[in-house]
């Protein structure tokens, strides 16, 4: 056997030079989506959302109370900005490309403000900082706020939270008023964040419609007309 017979190499199997083809076409095709990904609004694109507050009518309120809302807190498993999805009795998972727009504490803190003033359960409702004195106050907790994926072809928007009122005026201090818990649990026509939003948007607006139909019928002190005396 001569040296250059000795060095030549047997050509590679016809299938294997086939299947190396197909791998660099099909890298090419991922480089070519890679690209391309902002021009055509890829999948993966980081999206953020904010809940939407209908408009009130005008009325009168069904109390002279002026409202203090204390605050929102939500469960350290919804705390954070990213949407949560349940996928199982025990596992759930963070979307990394949907989130709210600010942390959901905040973002309920406003919505919440501005339902129960559409509401007319009271005379006012205090932003933060007012200089008024309230006559009662709310706090509010969320328990859940996730998107139930368990199911593949049925979603759901899950909310619960419970609201605890009670009075500061001198002669009630801290005599509790109201106190109920909510729980919705909405169907989706589709497994997407935008489908989500409108659901947690309907699971607030119900909620909130339920609870302020509470608070106007509700029995409580009247503490405003002493407060407008005083000023006369």
């Amino acid at each position: 056997m001569t040296p250059l017979e000795s060095s030549a190499k047997p050509p590679p199997p016809a299938g294997r030079s086939i299947a190396l083809r197909q791998m660099a076409v099909l890298s090419g095709l991922i480089f070519a989506v890679l690209l391309c990904g902002c021009a055509s609004r890829a999948p993966w694109q980081k999206e953020t959302f904010a809940f939407v507050v209908p408009s009130g009518d005008i009325g009168s309120a069904a109390h002279t109370n002026i409202l203090s809302l204390k605050g929102v807190t939500v469960s350290a498993l919804y705390q954070g900005q990213q949407f949560v999805y349940r996928t199982g009795e025990n596992s759930y998972e963070q979307d990394p490309y949907a989130e709210f727009l600010v942390p959901p504490n905040r973002m309920l803190e406003e919505c919440l403000r501005l339902c129960l003033r559409n509401g007319h359960a009271f005379a006012e409702v205090l932003d933060p900082g007012s200089s008024l004195e309230p006559s009662c106050s709310l706090e509010v907790s969320v328990s859940q706020l996730y998107g139930d994926f368990r199911q593949p072809d049925q979603p759901f928007a899950v909310v619960q939270m419970s609201f605890l009122l009670y009075s500061t005026e001198p002669a009630y201090r801290g005599r509790v008023l109201w106190q109920r818990e909510f729980s919705k649990c909405l169907p989706l026509g589709h497994r997407t964040a935008v489908a989500l939003v409108a659901g947690w948007d309907t699971d607030l607006q119900q909620i909130m419609e339920e609870a302020n139909a509470d608070l106007k019928h509700l029995a409580v002190p009247e503490g405003l007309p002493a407060k407008k005396s005083e000023q006369e």
